[in-house]
């Protein structure tokens, strides 16, 4: 990143922090400002703003939405999407306001200010919270770009820096995690200045940040198993990690909870613009087979004949009329059942056509949006139809329509730290029982889907998931999981959180170029006729969708172009991106 430019963006971000996040903060804030003082030039940086201000700045970095969250997520086969097709992400892509500029210019700086300044001064709660961002945000980019400028990042008058070595980085980030435990646990510091209200994830809960940045460590050690030679210590660590279990606990998640409100500003989860107006991205029908536990578009479902309880959660069918006869208002690729959406690397001729008001949106689970009972409706057991639910009566939120648009971006869930000690001791670094791990994985998985729901309460709200539906689910994967071998065991353990981590793709990709699993759509393992055929659709088409060749994943991303590569004389572009550019990635 080009230090004028991250000069220049800077002075307008301390402006805007000085408006928008007064407002944002409301009375969590008030309390710390002089309005004597120009929010341009302050004299001493006002920690409670930069904290709160590079929180958001990180979730809206890494969120549905921007760069990251949405064009990522058709490479994991979360979404389909027009924009990003084939692994088409391009270095154009990543433009001023994407993830990068937003990291290093919004975020990583200001957590260096608080650094800076919090130490001095005694703040070390402060400078312990700063120091497990910072160490967070840095390992997010390392695993999408691989080796990116760390030591000379923030140095005055510096416009070139170079890039660091990815294994290094690491090595210095779990150094740095430490320093920041130092600093939480230093019973000895003033901390004149402590956080409340300001810190979105914990609200300066001490002990809780304690437990996330060793979450945070453990996570960056699992990520490099397969390159531990690479990591200074990395058994003795895991080791010390494990004895000590001091890692977040259940309703402890790392993530940041958009709200309903919509003055002065949008607050609600960028996912949510999906409900109005034309979009360019879609769920990925193999995404939804394999919840629905079909094997059409996935011989091989390592979920075939389990219907997973999360589905009404996570999509809402806008058609909805007996079953897939409501028809859709234009030609449509894909359609199974009420879902309708277009396939990956399509070339077909109903991929474009406007069909806004029939495609299959996200429910209320991903953020905040509509719950579709009509999932919950078994035709069969009602021969009369008269519990068939009214289309109008399908929703279960707030204002009965549009949905609320509260949901959480989540980044680290107790959830996803059950499946990195599942894969831990799948993998026998560690002696504990990944079946009992992967069953609590589940179990965290459902209570989260549940959470949301209980946030989105209202007068007629969503039903919870039950225990008894759970347990029936949870009882079908583990049979599967108990007659697979090692490889087979891995899959299911990796497609779980792949299904849990819906909105979260950077630790799916990750994952995928660390594990190979879970395998991703791939055309050549589909029922003939294939793609988009569903027997129970009456206007389907025998005809195969065409697709493009696929292209070669991609082992990281490209760097941007408008405000790296053109401007800073050290970072050369990737010339290949199907060669591994990060250390730890030595799936084969």
């Amino acid at each position: 990143m080009n230090i004028k430019m991250i000069m220049n963006m800077k002075n307008i971000m301390k402006l805007f922090l000085g408006l928008s996040f007064v407002l944002y903060l409301g009375s969590c804030t008030k309390d710390y400002l002089d309005i004597n003082k120009s929010p341009n030039s302050p004299t001493t940086p006002e920690l409670n703003q930069l904290l709160s201000g590079s929180q958001y700045y990180m979730v809206q970095a890494l969120s549905q939405g921007n760069f990251i969250g949405t064009g990522l997520s058709s490479y994991v086969h979360h979404l389909v999407s027009r924009e990003v097709q084939n692994y088409g992400m391009t270095p154009g892509a990543n433009n001023t306001f994407n993830t990068w500029n937003y990291l290093y210019t919004y975020v990583l700086t200001n957590y260096d200010a608080i650094i800076k300044n919090a130490e001095p001064e005694g703040n070390l709660i402060y400078a312990g919270i700063a120091k497990t961002l910072k160490a967070y945000t840095f390992s997010v980019m390392v695993d999408l770009w691989g080796d990116i400028p760390y030591l000379e990042f923030n140095v005055p008058g510096l416009n070139a820096p170079k890039p660091d070595n990815s294994k290094d980085i690491y090595n210095i980030l779990i150094s740095l995690l430490e320093e920041g435990l130092e600093n939480l646990n230093d019973a000895e510091a003033e901390n004149s200045l402590k956080p409340g209200k300001d810190d979105f994830f914990y609200s300066g809960d001490k002990s809780a940040w304690i437990r996330l940045n060793n979450t945070i460590k453990l996570k960056l050690l699992l990520q490099s198993r397969n390159a531990k030679s690479d990591i200074s210590e990395w058994q003795s660590m895991l080791n010390a990690l494990l004895s000590e279990d001091a890692f977040i606990k259940a309703n402890e998640d790392f993530q940041f909870w958009f709200n309903n409100v919509t003055n002065p500003s949008n607050e609600r989860h960028p996912a949510y613009e999906s409900y109005s107006g034309q979009h360019t991205y879609f769920i990925s029908p193999y995404f939804y087979e394999t919840m629905m536990g079909q094997t059409y578009n996935t011989i091989d479902n390592p979920f075939a004949g389990i219907e997973d309880p999360r589905i009404p959660y996570y999509f809402y069918n806008q058609k909805y009329g007996g079953h897939g006869n409501s028809p859709s208002e234009s030609p449509h690729e894909y359609r199974n059942g009420d879902f309708i959406s277009i396939f990956f690397a399509t070339t077909g001729p109903n991929s474009g056509g406007s069909n806004d008001n029939s495609y299959t949106k996200f429910a209320i689970y991903p953020m905040g949006g509509k719950f579709d009972a009509s999932y919950l409706y078994d035709p069969e057991e009602d021969e009369g139809g008269e519990n068939e639910p009214d289309p109008d009566q399908r929703v279960s939120t707030k204002d009965g329509t549009a949905g609320t648009g509260i949901a959480p971006h989540k980044m680290i869930t107790f959830s996803s730290l059950k499946f990195m000690l599942a894969e831990l001791a799948l993998s026998g670094e560690t002696s504990a029982d990944a079946k009992t791990l992967l069953q609590e994985a589940i179990i965290a998985a459902f209570d989260h889907v549940n959470s949301v729901v209980e946030k989105n309460g209202s007068a007629n709200p969503a039903p919870k998931i039950s225990n008894e539906d759970r347990d029936a689910y949870i009882e079908a994967v583990l049979t599967k999981y108990n007659s697979s071998n090692a490889e087979g065991k891995m899959r299911i353990i990796m497609t779980q959180k792949w299904i849990h981590n819906f909105m979260n793709p950077v630790d799916v990709y990750t994952d995928y170029r660390r594990t190979g699993y879970p395998l991703f759509f791939d055309a050549s393992k589909t029922q003939d006729p294939g793609f988009g055929v569903n027997p129970t659709v009456t206007e389907r088409s025998d005809a195969r969708v065409p697709l493009s060749n696929f292209a070669t994943f991609p082992r990281s991303l490209y760097y941007p172009t408008n405000s790296e590569t053109e401007l800073n004389p050290n970072i050369t572009q990737k010339a290949n991106l199907s060669i591994p550019f990060v250390f730890w990635d030595k799936y084969k």
